[in-house]
């Protein structure tokens, strides 16, 4: 092993990991304390020769110093040497993604920091041997091209590694080049630093190094060695053309028939082809390399497939190039041709998955004709630009966290993404789709635009809305620190997040979770971007802008200037309703005793919901037990408070007494955060009377039959689900809790939560006499889902009701809190299903039988939804307002539903059901809507493939 023992006595911030990072880089041993072999059966020997030879071999290399040891402990996997890998162990251990990631982004930093922490353990001589690292990295990657998880849902990340790690065969010029470097630094001490680095991390560049030293030696025999070093080396790194590539695989047998027929039809025309038909050439290549991958028996010759496809990148890249050169000249087809061979090679680069590459090719299809209405062409345009943030969200699957990680220490790890979009074939997809969005968005008179220039792509709208306030792209150390005026680049949209004017992420999450329908009715436009885009903005952090996204999405953001903000969209009200309110019921209530109409009145929505649900689907909703309102005031309202009076007295008392502060001033705030948090806390520390905790020890017994099952603890209040607020997420739900004790013990934090900072924040500035909040728990029968999700019974983006639109995640509830969901568009009779994304969450969560939730690894596969539960998700959805009644919303308005739900072996399973609301200010907006105009004039026009694009 390489481990020394770090002192115990340590105890560093992440400014002194930095710190030491950056010493590495100037330290001449590096990451490493000395040099040592490292033998197989475990012994670490000094350096001398053969050390291992009674050990049963072994490797030498650097052993790591007490600082890098310590950062490793940490999480910060540095120094990685792949000669020191057990393949096997590495591969079967629990977080091997996360070490596998940081071992790449590792290898990202040393090509762009100069070697990074290497930097100078690079000409530590026996630190790194690049024969055995070569070794490794070989050992690794063709165990990985061995199994079919590595080969199908993990092939972006192994492509990337057979990118970035050393792995190729040592042959004899690459034995000659060590050889010849040796014995010239036997006798020309000055050469030992180069040959360490030739020996250590050999690259093409050290030719040019050598013929550099060359020029400074004296001894014509000399010189002449060293320059025929230099083409040695010339020759191991000139790159074989691709047409003796494609011939060499065309003549093996290692190819399936197909995939060799495809290559020799691209090798014959490769001589003649011009720019724009190598572009389409090279990305048909790759796609039929990576669809060919699983065929070949051979491990070893998967990852030689992945090497050749490395090259066959290269060419696409260079076609690339020149094709980008002559796209003003091109028509609309020929720019839909580029565009269409680039996301060929985003699927064959591993950059796309199949299921989204055959939906992309399915909407080329519908733009290959000679024209088409201008609705159509944008719609087709519109659906091929979420290709962009599709890549985006695979390779955050795979490398975020860990790269976020690295971060804390190296903050140039945080371009790792970026950099593997930039160098990728998406590059040229973008920038012809964006000639061909700019051109629909002038047809039609519209433009999405960023500080004064129009763009075509980066922009996905989630939820449209108006904003003004302070950008900020440096986010806050605390969610506490988050302004409510501000408008904030996130690098996703979390599930706790405060509230705030304006939301623009990196990451889109999917738009059907709790904080983004949260958002949603209140108005708060949401926009997700591309890194590119992402990194304009950061050059106005700090300034004050004004946000705007219309209903269709178009995006404009501007800086403020002397301009007066815009008149507040947003004018909730939470009024609920208090006439109705029954806080006489003082015993625990089954799901069989209530109805839809009981919600606001004896408990929350949820549990009235869910009881009316479960009348008319009996099978799909589980049995549940709610604690209502009027326990609520009996156990914790009327308990004594401190000051004398009971904690309902004190808490009325204190909201008059705040009505009387300054509104926005310090004081109020200060003042008000002071009695949320002991209103907080009292709640929260809220003893329960034995009469309490018998009544709901027998509901358990007599709904459930056992203390023992597990249920959810879920907050249900008489503030949520009213006409202008959902309070969808505010408040707590305890997952899968087991056992009288724990479910006792879970009741006043669930009955305290809607007293968080969080959720008081959100709510109390749209409250109509706050101190009437009411909780009542549900506590709902665990059902562990093997894939659950969100249904709104239309279609969120335009509001038509022949529609579905859904979100779903593997298992519990990865939807709802925002994970990268599944987002489809199903036509009500299930026979259509449009694809808005594929689940690149990388996590699933499953109910622990010890009581909680586990976290494991989501499967990783293209497709959550299965036909057949498609087809019941709409039939659930087209019987609901004959079975449940029609939904309506607190005003007696007709809307969508929203449903969450869930499938187990099959079976639809139901939690919730709530209508839709959308903010009706946004959606009247004449500002926002003006923005639209042309598209509904220009709908019709029809636009000629055979024209250029208009600039």
């Amino acid at each position: 092993m390489l481990m020394v023992a770090a002192p115990a006595a340590w105890s560093q911030t992440q400014d002194d990991y930095r710190a030491w990072i950056l010493a590495m880089q100037d330290n001449p041993r590096g990451p490493f304390s000395r040099i040592r072999w490292f033998c197989n059966d475990g012994t670490v020997l000094p350096p001398k020769a053969y050390a291992c030879r009674e050990h049963g071999g072994g490797v030498q290399h650097g052993q790591w110093s007490a600082e890098t040891v310590k950062l490793r402990e940490r999480g910060y996997l540095v120094a990685n040497l792949l000669a020191a890998v057990d393949t096997a162990a590495f591969l079967q251990s629990a977080d091997v993604e996360d070490q596998y990631a940081q071992l790449l982004i590792e290898r990202f930093l040393m090509a762009v920091e100069q070697g990074w922490i290497f930097r100078q353990a690079i000409v530590y001589r026996g630190a790194i041997q690049e024969e055995d690292e070569r070794a490794g990295g070989r050992a690794l990657l063709t165990a990985m091209a061995a199994d079919s998880e590595w080969l199908g849902p993990r092939f972006a990340a192994l492509r990337a590694g057979v990118k970035l790690l050393p792995h190729g065969d040592d042959n004899a010029s690459i034995g000659r080049i060590r050889q010849w470097s040796a014995d010239l630094s036997e006798g020309d001490p000055g050469f030992m630093p180069l040959r360490v680095r030739i020996h250590g991390t050999p690259s093409a560049a050290d030719a040019e190094a050598v013929r550099r030293y060359s020029r400074s030696v004296q001894t014509g025999a000399l010189k002449a060695r060293y320059d025929a070093l230099a083409d040695e080396i010339d020759r191991v790194y000139q790159a074989q053309p691709l047409d003796q590539i494609l011939s060499d695989w065309v003549s093996s047998n290692r190819l399936p028939t197909l995939s060799r027929d495809q290559l020799g039809a691209a090798l014959n025309a490769w001589p003649e082809a011009s720019a724009i038909d190598r572009l389409t050439i090279t990305g048909g290549v790759l796609a039929a390399l990576r669809d060919a991958l699983e065929q070949i028996d051979t491990p070893s010759h998967r990852v030689e497939i992945l090497d050749v496809s490395l090259r066959i990148e290269a060419e696409h890249f260079k076609a690339g190039t020149r094709v980008r050169e002559q796209l003003d000249s091109f028509d609309r087809s020929q720019v839909l041709a580029v565009t269409a061979a680039a996301a060929d090679a985003a699927y064959g680069t591993g950059l796309l998955n199949a299921r989204l590459h055959n939906e992309l090719l399915r909407t080329f299809t519908t733009l290959d004709v000679q024209q088409l209405p201008l609705s159509g062409y944008r719609a087709g345009l519109d659906y091929l630009a979420l290709a962009n943030g599709w890549a985006v969200q695979n390779l955050r699957r795979y490398f975020y966290p860990s790269m976020m990680t690295l971060a804390e220490i190296e903050p140039e790890a945080k371009l790792f993404i970026q950099d593997q979009l930039r160098g990728s074939p998406l590059l040229l997809y973008s920038q012809a789709l964006d000639h061909l969005l700019r051109d629909a968005g002038q047809l039609a008179g519209i433009k999405h635009s960023v500080f004064g220039t129009v763009h075509g792509v980066g922009f996905n709208a989630l939820n449209p809305g108006t904003a003004s306030g302070v950008l900020h792209t440096q986010l806050p150390e605390s969610l506490t620190d988050y302004r409510s005026d501000g408008i904030y680049l996130l690098p996703e949209t979390v599930s706790d997040l405060p509230p705030i004017a304006g939301i623009i992420t990196r990451g889109a999450g999917n738009p059907l979770s709790h904080v983004q329908l949260l958002a949603r009715n209140l108005g708060i436009p949401n926009v997700s971007v591309s890194p590119d885009m992402a990194q304009l903005l950061s050059a106005h952090d700090g300034e004050r802008v004004l946000m705007q996204v219309s209903p269709a999405g178009q995006v404009r953001i501007d800086q403020m200037g002397d301009r007066a903000a815009p008149t507040a969209q947003v004018q909730v009200v939470i009024r609920p309703d208090l006439d109705k309110l029954d806080l006489d019921v003082h015993v625990p209530l089954p799901l069989a005793q209530l109805r839809a109409a009981d919600s606001g009145r004896t408990v929350g929505p949820k549990a009235a919901k869910l009881a009316e649900l479960r009348k008319h689907y009996p099978e799909a909703v589980s049995r549940g037990v709610a604690i209502p309102f009027g326990m609520f005031r009996d156990v914790v309202l009327e308990q004594a408070h401190r000051s004398g009076t009971t904690l309902w007295e004190w808490m009325v008392a204190q909201y008059r007494h705040l009505d009387t502060l300054q509104p926005g001033s310090e004081q109020r705030k200060e003042a008000t955060e002071a009695f949320r948090a002991e209103l907080y806390t009292a709640i929260l520390n809220t003893p329960l009377p034995d009469e309490f905790r018998e009544a709901l020890r027998q509901a358990l017994m007599t709904e459930m039959g056992s203390l023992d099952v597990g249920v959810f603890v879920r907050s249900d209040t008489n503030v949520e689900d009213l006409a202008g607020f959902t309070g969808a997420g505010l408040n707590l739900t305890l997952p899968n809790v087991i056992g009288i004790d724990a479910v006792l013990e879970a009741i006043p934090r669930v009955w305290a939560s809607p007293f968080t900072e969080r959720a008081f924040a959100w709510r109390q500035a749209h409250m109509e006499a706050p101190e009437h909040v009411y909780t009542s728990v549900l506590l709902l029968e665990s059902v562990g889902s093997d894939k659950s999700g969100v249904l709104v019974t239309a279609d969120i983006d335009t509001g038509a009701r022949d529609v579905l639109s859904v979100a779903v995640n593997e298992g519990l509830g990865g939807a709802v809190d925002g994970q990268a969901a599944e987002s489809l568009r199903i036509s009500a009779d299930g026979e259509t299903v449009t694809v808005l994304a594929t689940a690149t969450a990388p996590w699933r969560r499953v109910p622990d039988p010890a009581g909680g939730i586990l976290k494991l690894p989501a499967s990783g596969a293209d497709t959550v939804m299965t036909p057949l539960e498609i087809k019941r998700l709409a039939a659930f959805a087209q019987e609901l307002p004959q079975r449940f009644g029609p939904i309506e919303d607190d005003e007696g308005r007709l809307a969508p539903a929203d449903v969450e739900f869930g499938f187990l072996d099959g079976q639809l399973r139901l939690f919730q059901i709530r209508p839709f609301l959308d903010n009706q200010m946004v959606q009247g907006s004449s500002a926002l809507r003006d923005m639209d105009k042309g598209l509904d004039a220009g709908a019709t026009t029809q636009v000629p493939l055979s024209g250029r694009p208009a600039r």
